[in-house]
């Protein structure tokens, strides 16, 4: 009969309560199989061996009452009574027959319908019907052969096997009804600690988001199991409370300048300002413009470096070459601003990433000295190989970051305060762009600066051919040591 798939149990108990029943129902089966037949075998060749002791007994007896069969019979009757007993006995001189037991008293075997054995060299045992007949050949001197045949009635073993069979058929269902019950009772025991997690989990929502599932009174598997979620959700935690402030830090940074660009155009629009007035509005609007597209594209560069780790574009890249470049697109803007610009001198330096976020990576550091370095300032760029792992540094002697802002430096539109040596310039997400495409290579960016000193930002990344830094490390390091002058 076909079953829905809606009706099969779903319960991980029910189905472990199962799965034990049937494999208990398998063992179950084999071993009546095995019982019984292990009975029935050891219970005929115990027989077996007892007739065999009772015909070298008869033998004993026989011997000398062979030429009197009226004295071979009262011995025979006064000691193993075989009609009472269910024995069976015959005698046989040659072909003759000096002594045969009549029908045993319980009417299990007819003794004139038991067959002749012919043992030859070795005795033989057969099986008449409810009758195991053994047979043996001895020979004494003058009478040639003499064959031996006795037998037991197998009527009381075979009872006693159909009793055992019954037992054990009625005993096993029994015993595994008990055993399910007590298997479904110590199961649904066992699997309380995974109830009580999956209803926490069902009630977990991140209006309560420091929320954890219970793991008192927990087996050690299933508490590893629940330490495990707990830590998904510490970090489904973090990364909710870290878009919450991202998107609420976006929208401050959108808000502001938006109300500005339309207040001013309401002005216009309503002809408050004269054409002079309008003109800077306007100029000023679109200045506005500009940085918010700039803000926009970093945000967008931004999201999808935090949120794709693919390695497709990546490749051989040298870093030195990159910073090369780097420095020459600067030299121009650093001569305007009359800030010398300088590029330690390097070999190759090798690593596997994307050349143009790379790039972009080392232009921001540029962008980021140059922007807070004073005029007659020094700005050195510098890269190489350094605990086998290549690195690029830029160094500048601006302004420097108070200590306590260097471990926010790369969160998103974080900006330092002028009096912290950090002037109130961009959005604020250079930085972060720095980070997370270190991030993205295996690496790691970090910073030391000391106030009206200056700043050096440094991003370590792993050389071609070598895995990349565990990502605990992207977080910025100021303890890191430094070959530069800070």
């Amino acid at each position: 009969m076909f079953v829905p798939r809606t009706v099969i149990p779903r319960s991980v108990t029910t189905r472990l309560v199962v799965s034990y029943c049937l494999l208990l129902a398998l063992l179950g089966t084999a071993f009546l199989g095995v019982t019984v037949l292990s009975f029935r075998y050891f219970t005929r060749q115990t027989i077996i061996e007892n007739l065999a002791v009772r015909d070298h007994e008869i033998w004993t007896i026989a011997q000398e009452a062979l030429h009197d069969p009226a004295r071979l019979s009262d011995l025979i009757e006064r000691r193993f009574a075989p009609e009472a007993q269910n024995r069976f006995i015959r005698i046989r001189v040659g072909e003759t027959v000096i002594y045969q037991s009549g029908n045993p008293l319980s009417g299990h075997f007819e003794a004139a319908e038991v067959p002749w054995l012919n043992p030859v060299d070795a005795p033989r045992s057969q099986d008449v019907g409810n009758l195991l007949l053994y047979s043996r050949v001895y020979t004494a001197p003058g009478m040639g052969p003499i064959s031996i045949a006795t037998g037991q009635s197998t009527m009381i073993a075979h009872a006693v096997e159909r009793r055992l069979f019954v037992l054990l058929l009625v005993g096993l269902p029994l015993l595994l009804v008990t055993a399910a019950l007590a298997g479904y009772l110590l199961m649904r025991r066992a699997l309380t600690p995974v109830e009580v997690m999956v209803r926490a989990a069902q009630a977990y929502t991140f209006d309560d988001p420091r929320q954890r599932l219970p793991l008192m009174g927990s087996e050690p598997r299933i508490a590893a199991l629940g330490h495990a979620l707990n830590r998904i959700l510490d970090r489904l935690d973090g990364a909710y409370s870290h878009v919450s402030r991202f998107s609420a830090d976006a929208a401050h940074e959108l808000r502001t300048p938006l109300t500005m660009i339309r207040g001013d155009l309401e002005q216009i629009a309503a002809g408050q300002m004269t054409p002079d007035e309008a003109a800077r509005a306007l100029n000023a609007a679109a200045a506005e413009l500009d940085r918010l597209g700039a803000t926009v594209d970093s945000l967008i560069a931004l999201s999808r470096l935090e949120g794709l780790w693919s390695r497709r574009r990546h490749g051989p890249v040298d870093l030195s070459a990159l910073a090369d470049a780097a420095v020459a697109g600067r030299t121009a803007e650093a001569q305007a601003r009359a800030i010398a610009l300088d590029r330690a001198a390097s070999p190759p330096v090798m690593v596997t990433g994307d050349g143009e976020q790379l790039t972009q990576v080392i232009d921001r550091l540029l962008d980021n000295a140059l922007k807070f370095t004073p005029e007659g300032g020094h700005v050195t760029v510098e890269t190489g190989v350094e605990a086998g792992m290549a690195f690029v540094a830029v160094e500048d002697t601006g302004v420097g970051i108070d200590p306590r802002h260097h471990e926010r430096v790369f969160d998103r539109f974080y900006r330092a305060g002028p009096r912290d040596g950090g002037p109130d310039k961009g959005p604020g997400l250079g930085l972060s762009i720095v980070r997370a495409v270190a991030q993205a290579h295996g690496g790691r960016a970090s910073l030391r600066s000391v106030p009206d000193l200056g700043s050096i930002f440094r991003v370590d990344l792993p050389l071609a051919g070598q895995g990349a830094v565990p990502p605990d490390f992207s977080r910025q390091l100021p303890q890191v040591p430094w070959s530069g002058g800070l």
